[in-house]
């Protein structure tokens, strides 16, 4: 090889490299999910919960996202999602594997988010009403109305009825 080969070969391949851009990858999360507690009391005049896990509980999707499927927790924290197509969604939830089911309706505002270059756009929601029916739940409150991609952050806390 000439030596006017091998600079241009080197210049050709610097300019390669110059050139390239380096993808910088999406370190947030990219999909805002809703996130459940649940508390569970003696009685319905205790103010001192139980312990609140539910080993066997179950959630499963009515009208949410079709790649969604039953989700199970050792823990007393549920991560749902919300579907992004409409401003309500639905989840039967037992809290046992073979209990009673109950309907827990979620009504929300959506707005697309832009985050990065990297990670794109993404929903984040708003809820404004939680609504359930009452076999094994008592009732719903929400904690944080704003349902974005903060992982960290409990939205929504049911109360299982005591004697269940």
């Amino acid at each position: 090889m000439t030596r006017t080969a091998a600079t241009l070969l080197l210049f050709c391949a610097m300019m390669w490299v110059a050139c390239s851009q380096q993808r910088q990858p999406c370190l947030d999360p990219v999909t805002a999910s809703l996130i459940v507690s649940s508390v569970h009391f003696k009685s319905d005049t205790s103010k001192i919960p139980v312990d609140s896990s539910l080993p066997s509980a179950v959630f499963y999707p009515v009208t949410v996202l079709p790649n969604d499927t039953n989700l199970y927790s050792s823990s007393s924290a549920f991560i749902l999602s919300l579907s992004p197509d409409t401003g309500f969604c639905q989840w039967l939830f037992s809290p046992t594997r073979n209990g009673a089911l109950d309907t827990i309706s979620f009504y929300y505002q959506r707005r697309l988010e832009f985050l990065s270059n990297a990670c794109g756009f993404i929903y984040f929601y708003n809820l404004d009403s939680v609504r359930t029916t009452h076999k094994a739940i008592d009732s719903a409150d929400i904690l944080n109305a704003t349902v974005n991609n903060n992982v960290n952050t409990k939205h929504v806390q049911i109360f299982i009825h005591p004697n269940y």
